[in-house]
């Protein structure tokens, strides 16, 4: 039986009128090995970071909670640690490829299961060996490619890209990146993955970025950053958005991607002055974390340890506003939902009627569900009966609009 809906109302607003630049906050800094390309992934509410160049094999879990970093076991693939990929899905962590700083790649693939803080190797990646790969996640699957190795015919910059289930411990080959790259970045959002920047031997630098559908298996090209080209750069996703930093330039610049409306926003600078490249990027939860790294353009090249904590203002705080600050508003109520199998989604004008997509998504950027609705037939029912406790992004596309709001099922 369907228990009847409260009337507390959330509000949240169109994406596309909100200025929000977000804001950064200094944490501890990283207290391990003094290097750079280390590899960074979330776990359970914590942050892992570890390895790099120099064949540092160390491992560090950041607790969000009391700001503070606790040393964990090594990691057992000793030797190959320079520039692999790293990335979670459900409650393991994963680190893929790498090098030895001297010519000799693998392909390994470990898993990591911070319940009892050891290692296990996993089926090798299939492709070559390779450092500065890129990697992202889509419904707990992690696709990894692109990269470089040398051997003695030369240097060869890769576009091959490879899907791996962990439910299977099997790879699969997907479609090509569009063209080789080496030392780009990677994030997903909205279920596609995003790749961009970097270089290869045709072009110095890029700015472009590509968009992978794994449902269509294919790659289309996106708007490019609105900044000068790069490589070296960091990326995460917070929810449903991308985020985009640091680098071989202009480093302090920070960008966010919203994959609804396809366009790039400047946010708040990275507080750093110095121009890092070679850096470590994650979430947990609705916060950001990025830095480390070092500055190539200095000799010898400075390490850093700093380490910020982001926090978007545009997905927006929990609450019970019930005023109409925008005609393109949206209530979802009751919010948060507690004993409720069903939340309603009014609009507050028929300014925008027409049909509309509504996304639930978890804090890892994963669509949980989607519900296809005419909003002018009236309010839209999203059972919610079927979620576990914890918080949710909802976010509403329609036309040229998109807007996000939080939902918390207690």
């Amino acid at each position: 039986m369907i228990r009847p809906l409260l009337s507390i109302a959330f509000l949240f607003v169109f994406t596309s009128l909100l200025p929000a630049q977000g804001s950064w906050v200094k944490k501890a800094d990283y207290p391990g090995c003094f290097t750079h390309s280390q590899i960074a992934f979330s776990v359970a509410g914590k942050g892992y970071v570890g390895l790099g160049a120099s064949s540092c094999i160390d491992m560090w879990e950041y607790d969000p909670q009391t700001n503070m970093w606790t040393q964990k076991g090594d990691f057992p693939g000793a030797g190959t640690s320079n520039r692999p990929v790293s990335f979670a899905i459900g409650d393991k962590g994963y680190v893929c490829l790498g090098d030895n700083g001297a010519g000799n790649y693998t392909n390994e693939l470990w898993e990591y299961d911070h319940q009892n803080d050891s290692w296990q190797q996993r089926t090798p990646f299939p492709g070559h060996g390779r450092g500065v790969a890129v990697c992202f996640v889509i419904d707990d699957k992690g696709y990894v490619g692109t990269g470089e190795y040398f051997d003695d015919q030369g240097h060869h910059v890769l576009k091959d890209f490879w899907a791996y289930d962990p439910s299977n411990d099997q790879w699969m080959q997907v479609a090509d990146m569009p063209l080789p790259l080496v030392a780009a970045v990677a994030f997903s959002a909205a279920g596609k993955g995003y790749v961009g920047s970097g270089a290869n031997d045709d072009t110095p630098l890029f700015n472009d970025f590509y968009a992978y559908d794994p449902v269509a298996d294919s790659w289309t090209q996106i708007q490019s950053l609105p900044r000068s080209p790069t490589a070296l750069a960091t990326a995460f996703s917070i929810g449903n958005q991308g985020y985009f930093g640091m680098g071989l330039d202009d480093a302090q610049q920070f960008f966010e991607y919203n994959p609804y409306s396809g366009e790039w926003v400047q946010k708040a600078d990275y507080p750093d002055t110095k121009a890092w490249d070679e850096g470590i990027g994650f979430s947990i939860g609705d916060k950001g974390y990025m830095g480390l790294g070092d500055n190539i353009t200095g000799f010898p090249a400075p390490i850093n340890r700093s380490f910020y904590e982001y926090t978007p203002d545009s997905i927006l705080t929990s609450g019970v506003n019930d005023v109409a600050l925008w005609d393109r508003a949206v209530m979802i109520y009751p919010n948060p939902t507690q004993d409720h199998d069903l939340v309603a989604l009014k609009w507050r004008s028929a300014q925008d009627a027409g049909a509309v997509r509504i996304d639930v998504l978890d804090m890892q950027g994963k669509v949980i569900k989607t519900l296809r609705h005419t909003h002018s037939s009236g309010p839209a029912t999203l059972s919610v009966g079927d979620l576990h406790p914890g918080m949710y992004v909802v976010r509403i596309h329609s036309g040229s609009h998109s807007g996000h709001g939080k939902l918390i099922k207690m």
